[in-house]
């Protein structure tokens, strides 16, 4: 019990850390890192998390590619709904692809859908300004993601220790 405790507060003091420093480390929305949470406590206690956090990076890194052809490439909003659904279309069957090779298609969704939260707010309304945000909101993204892994590591092993 006092193992799960001290599992717990580190947990929480880990998230609250996370949360004063979003600022800095370019992550807009925290709140994906909730969301890796709920997406490795699937994984279980003896999930692969090392092959989902690659397929996470691999999904944002994908999603910066498609942000990136939209800016250069396509008619910026609103004249772009078409080219919108194609790139999006498109990355999502390079991402099924890529499931091909062992890497976990959830991972990899959560990964670009991730970065696509967080940045399409931006690309509707500004997107020129995407030209120097688009890589620190990836950053951000694997970082939050990261952290949702790690925080349901632990509280993985909080169950595992009040289960025992």
């Amino acid at each position: 019990m006092k193992r799960a405790i001290g599992l717990g507060l580190l947990v929480a003091v880990f998230f609250a850390a996370f949360i004063m420093a979003k600022d800095y480390i370019a992550v807009s929305s925290f709140y994906m890192a909730a969301a890796a949470m709920a997406m490795f406590a699937v994984l279980g206690p003896f999930g692969d998390y090392f092959k989902t956090g690659i397929s996470m990076v691999i999904g944002v890194f994908t999603g910066l590619v498609g942000i990136i052809i939209l800016i250069a490439k396509m008619p910026l909003p609103p004249d772009n709904l078409v080219y919108l659904a194609l790139v999006g279309g498109v990355s999502l069957f390079i991402l099924i692809l890529l499931s091909v090779t062992g890497l976990r298609i959830d991972g990899m969704f959560l990964g670009w859908a991730g970065y696509f939260a967080s940045v399409y707010g931006t690309y509707t309304t500004n997107a020129a300004s995407l030209a120097t945000a688009a890589v620190p909101a990836a950053v951000g993204v694997c970082v939050a993601l990261l952290v949702g892994l790690v925080m349901a590591n632990l509280i993985i092993k909080i169950a595992m220790a009040l289960n025992n």
